[in-house]
């Protein structure tokens, strides 16, 4: 387990949230944890799948959540207190939702729409070799 887990608490998430691209998501959450890595390893994958598995658990439990892309690293290891060796692979942000969940409220095409996602020919490739 190449990974531990910060738990952001009082006063320093509001420093933390100015090294992060989206900071609102962090000033405005009920609880932040940064998903800390360090050694060799797949580290990116192994966050991933770490951060992934929680937002999952959390989405079960009626809490929502958004990873956050590290904007200023060396800012925010010094923050943390992080090692040498060690560095943040994102900032996860944790909350209630204010609106009810009712994904149905939408059509699929509707909801790819307001997410502004690249078309499907545009993020898959087929390769057949040759």
């Amino acid at each position: 387990q190449p990974w531990t887990f910060v738990v952001v608490e009082g006063a320093l998430a509001a420093e933390v949230a100015g090294c992060v691209w989206e900071p609102g998501n962090i000033t405005g959450a009920a609880a932040v944890v940064a998903v800390v890595v360090g050694g060799k390893g797949s580290l990116g994958f192994d966050a991933g799948r770490a951060a992934e598995a929680m937002m999952l658990a959390a989405w079960d439990a009626g809490v929502g959540s958004c990873p956050n892309g590290v904007r200023d690293a060396q800012a925010l290891s010094g923050l943390l207190e992080l090692g040498e060796r060690e560095e943040v692979a994102t900032v996860l942000s944790f909350g209630y939702p204010t609106d009810a969940r009712d994904p149905a409220r939408r059509s699929a095409a509707s909801w790819l729409a307001a997410a502004k996602r690249k078309p499907y020919d545009q993020v898959v490739r087929r390769v057949t070799g040759r």
